[in-house]
C-alpha cells in the first residue's frame, strides 16, 4: 500500500509503504515466544552489527546485498544489536520488503549508564524520536531495552564498583517501556537480553526468557551446547577467519599469519586453536589454520542451531552472533567484511532450512518449520566410506506443520563395526543428514582423488591438476582454482 497521509495545510504529505500484522510475546511458564498473526514463530535469527565503520559508506545496494544474504540463509529475524546504532530508513525498508522480522535493541550495551540529568533527558528524547520513526514498520516485532546490562549488574561485579550509583535500571524498567507504551503500544517490550522475565530472577537462566551462551567459545568445547535446554538463545557464536581473498586484499601475503592484528578478541588466537579440540587436527601452517578454523566455526554454530531447533516448542528461537562484519577480521560473522560468505553462512543455510534432519542422543529428529505436513519413509543407512551399504532400516514418519518428530536409531545402524571407516546417513523426502562415528583425526578418509600432469616447458614445467566436484549448484571455476586450492581434510592430518 502507498497511502498519502496529509500533514496539514501548507505542510505537504508523507508517502510510505505500510503493512499490517498482529504481534505479541508469549511468556507463559517462562517462555519467550514471538507470536505473529496468532502463529508461534521459531526464530531463525542473526545478530546485526553496523556493516561498516563509516556509516556514510553504507549504500542501499550494500544493505540489500547483506539482508538478501540473510534471507538466502533461511533467516527470518534480524536483531539490531544494542552495541551498534539505529539503522537507516533503507535498512528497515529492505527488511519490510524482504519479509524479515526485526528485533530492535535500544542502543545500550555492556556498560552502566547514569540516569541523572541531563543524560536522562537525552535518552528520552532519542528514544521518542526513534520509536515514533519506526512504529509504522511491519518488520518490527520487538523492542528490547539493552544488551547484557542487566546481566552485567547482576553477575559481572558492577555493584561493588558502582557503590550505589545508578546504572540504567530506570531506563530499562520505567522510561523505555513508558515510551513504547505511549508511541508504539501494539508491540511487545522486553527489558534486556539476557533476561529472565523479572528483575529479581537470575538474568541468564536457561529455564526462563532469553539467554546468551558464551561459555562455549570463551572456555568450553562446542559440544557443551548439548547440555543446554533453553527457552530462547538470543546470542551464541564461534569465531573463524574472513575469506582468504578478503584477508589478501587487506594485507600482503607476507603479513598473513594467525596472530596478525586482525584478531581483536581477548585470547582469540588461542581460543581458536583450543576450539579445534578433538574435532580437527592442529594446523601446521597458515593455510591449514585458515581452512580448519573456518570449518570448525561452521560446525560449532550448526551443532548448536540443530540442537536448539530439535527442542521446539520448548525452545523457540536462536539468534546467531553474528551475520555481518564492519572490517576484514577474524570474528564470529557468517559474512565477512568484504561481503564474502564464510563456510558458516552455508552451514546456517542448511541448519535454518524449513525442514531439517538432525541426529541427537541416539535418535533422528525431523524438524518441520513449514506450514505443510512432512511425511514419508525415513531411510537410515550405515555406510562404509567407500559408499557400500552395511546396514539399513526404513521408518514411516509423519511430522505435522511447525512441529518435530523423533525416531530412535535401531542398533543395526547406530552401532558401527569400525567407527573410523563408517558413517550414518538419514534421508527423508530429499532432506538428509550425515553423522560420522569418529572425530575427523580418527576417520580413515579415502585419499583425495585428482589427476596431475606435468609437461616440460622452456624455463620450467607446466603443472595441471584436475579434480572433480559433484554438486547441484552452479560453481565459479575461478573461485575453485584461486589460491589456496584443493584443501582436503586428510591433507591436514599429521
Amino acid at each position: 500500500m502507498n497511502p498519502r497521509r496529509p500533514l496539514g495545510e501548507g505542510r505537504g504529505s508523507d508517502t510510505r509503504k505500510i503493512g499490517f500484522h498482529d504481534v505479541r510475546l508469549d511468556q507463559a511458564d517462562g517462555a519467550f515466544t514471538i507470536v505473529v498473526n496468532g502463529s508461534p514463530v521459531f526464530v531463525r535469527g542473526v545478530n546485526w552489527i553496523p556493516d561498516d565503520c563509516f556509516p556514510s559508506r553504507l549504500t542501499r545496494d550494500r544493505l540489500a546485498e547483506r539482508l538478501t544474504q540473510a534471507v538466502e540463509a533461511n533467516v527470518n529475524l534480524v536483531r539490531v544489536w544494542g552495541g551498534g546504532r539505529y539503522e537507516s530508513e533503507d535498512f528497515y525498508d529492505l527488511a519490510d520488503e524482504l519479509g524479515l522480522l526485526v528485533w530492535q535493541d535500544f542502543p545500550f550495551a555492556c556498560a552502566a549508564y547514569p540516569e541523572e540529568g541531563p543524560f536522562a533527558g537525552e535518552v528520552e528524547a532519542e528514544a521518542r524520536e526513534h520509536v515514533a520513526r519506526l512504529s509504522a514498520r511491519p518488520s518490527l516485532v520487538l523492542w528490547c531495552g539493552n544488551n547484557e546490562n542487566i546481566e552485567g549488574h547482576a553477575d559481572w561485579g558492577w555493584q561493588e564498583k558502582l557503590q550505589g550509583r545508578s546504572w540504567g535500571a530506570g531506563f530499562y524498567y520505567d522510561l523505555l517501556p513508558r515510551v513504547v507504551a505511549e508511541l508504539d503500544p501494539t508491540r511487545p517490550y522486553w527489558p534486556g537480553s539476557p533476561y529472565s522475565g523479572a528483575p529479581d530472577l537470575p538474568p541468564n537462566d536457561p529455564a526462563r526468557g532469553t539467554i546468551h551462551i558464551w561459555d562455549v567459545w570463551n572456555r568450553e568445547d562446542y559440544s557443551r551446547d548439548a547440555a543446554y535446554r533453553p527457552r530462547f538463545v538470543a546470542e551464541f557464536g564461534f569465531q573463524g577467519p574472513a575469506a582468504y581473498a578478503t584477508l589478501r586484499r587487506a594485507g600482503s601475503e607476507a603479513t598473513l599469519t594467525p596472530g596478525s592484528t586482525h584478531q581483536k578478541a581477548i585470547d582469540g588466537h588461542d581460543k581458536l586453536l583450543r576450539g579445534l579440540g578433538e574435532h580437527l587436527p592442529q594446523p601446521r601452517d597458515f593455510d591449514d589454520w585458515h581452512y580448519l578454523t573456518q570449518l570448525n566455526q561452521a560446525r560449532a554454530v550448526a551443532f548448536g542451531v540443530e540442537h536448539f531447533r530439535a527442542q521446539w516448542p520448548s525452545c523457540t528461537g536462536t539468534i546467531v552472533w553474528q551475520l555481518n562484519d564492519c572490517w576484514p577480521v577474524v570474528s564470529w560473522a557468517a559474512v565477512d567484511g568484504d561481503g564474502r560468505p564464510k563456510p558458516l553462512w552455508y552451514a546456517l543455510r542448511r541448519a535454518y532450512a524449513d525442514r531439517l534432519l538432525t541426529v541427537r542422543d541416539g535418535a533422528v529428529v525431523a524438524v518441520n518449520d513449514s506450514p505443510e505436513p512432512w511425511a514419508g519413509e525415513l531411510a537410515l543407512e550405515r555406510l562404509g566410506l567407500d559408499g557400500v551399504t552395511l546396514a539399513e532400516e526404513s521408518v514411516h514418519v509423519e511430522v505435522a506443520p511447525r512441529s518435530t518428530a523423533e525416531v530412535g536409531l535401531p542398533a543395526s545402524v547406530a552401532v558401527p563395526g569400525d567407527p573410523s571407516a563408517e558413517l550414518l546417513r538419514a534421508t527423508l523426502d530429499g532432506s538428509r543428514t550425515l553423522r560420522f562415528f569418529a572425530e575427523d583425526p580418527q576417520v580413515a578418509f579415502p585419499v583425495a582423488a585428482y589427476e596431475t600432469r606435468v609437461v616440460p616447458e622452456p624455463g620450467g614445467v607446466a603443472v595441471t591438476v584436475t579434480f572433480y566436484v559433484a554438486t547441484e549448484r552452479e560453481l565459479d571455476p575461478e573461485a575453485l582454482v584461486s589460491r589456496p586450492v584443493l584443501r582436503c581434510l586428510d591433507e591436514a592430518r599429521p
